[in-house]
């Protein structure tokens, strides 16, 4: 019984990596760790950024007090600057917008925008971490055209990189411009490497 179960595994172990390995593809970059800066300018924990062949796997980890208890929104930004923590992290710019821009929300008919996520919770005591999926981006520093299986995907790794933003509220989805999640409080930079 123990040689079949042994045999089952390996044909199956063989047949996933051969499905996986006939696939055509490349990851647009290596996968980036960045850190997650606070509204003082102090690192309150780290977000890894990996690329897939439908969007990037964002990975957060906190550090014990980063954020207040609560939801929080979270939106990818247009540039990779987190420099001015004392201005509210206002040089990353507006979210990452698809080419045909939609409006803000990932419960909007009309939306959503490239840089539209879920929201995270922060828990009151502890450290803590999350994982989000970003469909509409890629790594990369060129844009990938959408097809009628895929959609499109901008690139974080562009000339000015991108900004992964929390917001101090959590995000309605819906509501104009933002989602109703209020100020800037920490903020990861995703720049290309020099």
């Amino acid at each position: 019984m123990r040689s079949l179960a042994a045999l089952i595994s390996a044909v199956l172990l063989t047949a996933c990596a051969s499905s996986v390995g006939s696939r055509d593809y490349t990851p647009a970059s290596a996968p980036r760790t960045a850190w997650i800066v606070g509204g003082a300018g102090q690192a309150v924990g780290q977000a890894t950024f990996t690329d897939g062949p439908h969007g990037v796997l964002i990975r957060l980890e906190f550090s014990p007090g980063a954020l207040a208890p609560g939801w929080h929104g979270l939106h990818l930004h247009q540039r990779g600057d987190c420099s001015d923590f004392a201005a509210g992290f206002q040089a990353a710019g507006a979210h990452e917008q698809m080419e045909h821009h939609g409006e803000h929300g990932l419960m909007n008919p009309n939306g959503p925008e490239a840089g539209d996520l879920p929201n995270i919770f922060a828990a009151p005591t502890g450290p803590f971490a999350a994982e989000v999926f970003a469909p509409y981006v890629t790594l990369g520093s060129a844009r990938i055209a959408g097809n009628a299986n895929r959609p499109a995907r901008e690139p974080l790794l562009d000339d000015d990189g991108s900004a992964l933003l929390i917001h101090a509220s959590a995000d309605d989805h819906v509501s104009q411009p933002i989602g109703g999640a209020g100020a800037r409080i920490a903020c990861a930079a995703l720049t290309r490497l020099p």
